[in-house]
């Protein structure tokens, strides 16, 4: 297990960036993404339009990254907010800034178990329609792959289905799509971009980390075995990886390697997609100490998960906390500080200065085995 001080003392170095200006330390000589590609990994950040606006963070996220995801651009709400009215401009910006700078871009996400984050106007149609005939349901998610199929096809990687499974009891989520179709729902989200997409990686993407909660990860383990021997072209298990939760928190070390091992059992390649450490469950006000917690944490997970050769992404939901969701008006009161603090979950922070996390992302790509 993986202690603070074991931490602190490989990441000393940050401490000499304090007195840095914040300019050079946006800039350090070393990116991520160099390094994690010399070990056969994309390394990359969610971003939007808005972001990218501000010039410093643009240079940080050019700087550090081969691989983009949008953070909303792309989810089906906001490409189709009324039915067949399409908003698909910021997907567009975003397409373009990728492929003028010569980076990848992830499609994130295709479908969602969940009334929440999915099309209004989709939730309220599948609520009233009749299990004996979800034609019309499954006709908008055939129309809809067709969409992202026609308009996107420069992205290579999709996450199909996004979050399927109820954490708290291992089966799928009771949401009015698993009510019409059941198991169908997701097999429907690989068959249809499979079948309109045959060039792209397809990804099951998961809430989920190494909690102590064998029900979550013994549920995805049967979706993802189910669906494999049925055919569908599964490539890929996505795992947010959003470790804040378990930061002074119980968690499972053993049996997390013992997931990865069934993953890899399956041939499934692994993405950290939505990486990042929230500090909310760190009791002391200090900065320093606050971000060695961060750091210590992260590097443990890092370490463990990426000894697995088959894990080939790592994305991270924010590079900076200057423009981390979980800093903005909309994040939920109960994943805040308890002090109102704001929260530090990123390797770089509101100037843009490189943070501990940062460092113990450098040592824990450096430290990996080359894929």
């Amino acid at each position: 297990m993986f202690e603070r001080r074991d931490i602190l003392k490989g990441v000393s170095a940050a401490a000499a960036t304090s007195a840095m200006p914040a300019t050079l330390q946006a800039n350090p000589c070393e990116s991520l993404a160099q390094i994690a590609r010399s070990r056969g990994i994309k390394f990359g950040c969610a971003v939007s339009q808005n972001v990218l606006q501000d010039a410093d963070y643009r240079r940080l996220v050019l700087h550090h990254s081969n691989r983009l995801v949008g953070e909303n651009a792309f989810k089906w709400r906001h490409l189709e907010p009324a039915e067949r009215d399409h908003s698909d401009s910021e997907a567009r910006w975003l397409v373009d800034f990728a492929q003028t700078h010569g980076r990848d871009l992830r499609g994130h996400c295709f479908l969602w178990n969940h009334h929440r984050r999915m099309p209004s106007w989709l939730v309220e149609k599948a609520a009233v329609l009749d299990r004996s005939d979800p034609q019309e349901f499954t006709r908008h998610l055939w129309r809809h792959g067709a969409f992202l199929a026609r308009n996107f096809p420069e992205i290579d990687c999709w996450d199909a289905m996004n979050e399927a499974i109820n954490p708290s009891t291992g089966e799928l989520r009771d949401t009015h799509f698993t009510w019409l179709l059941g198991n169908r729902f997701f097999d429907l989200a690989f068959r249809i971009l499979g079948e309109r997409m045959p060039g792209a990686r397809l990804v099951y993407n998961e809430t989920m980390s190494w909690e102590q909660n064998s029900l979550h990860r013994d549920g995805v383990l049967r979706l993802l075995e189910r669906g494999l021997s049925r055919g569908l072209p599964i490539h890929a298990l996505g795992i947010q990886s959003h470790i804040g939760k378990t930061l002074g928190r119980p968690r499972d070390e053993l049996a997390w390697r013992r997931f990865l091992e069934e993953v890899e059992g399956m041939g499934l390649q692994v993405l950290i997609t939505e990486f990042d450490c929230s500090d909310r469950n760190v009791d002391q006000r200090d900065t320093d100490w606050r971000d060695g917690e961060v750091a210590a944490h992260s590097k443990g997970y890092l370490d463990l998960t990426l000894s697995f050769t088959n894990v080939r992404e790592l994305t991270l939901w924010s590079l900076a906390d200057r423009h981390s969701y979980m800093n903005r008006p909309s994040y939920p009161s109960h994943r805040r500080r308890s002090d109102g603090l704001r929260l530090r979950g990123h390797p770089f922070g509101d100037d843009l200065e490189r943070k501990p996390v940062f460092f113990a992302l450098l040592e824990a790509l450096k430290a990996t085995s080359t894929r």
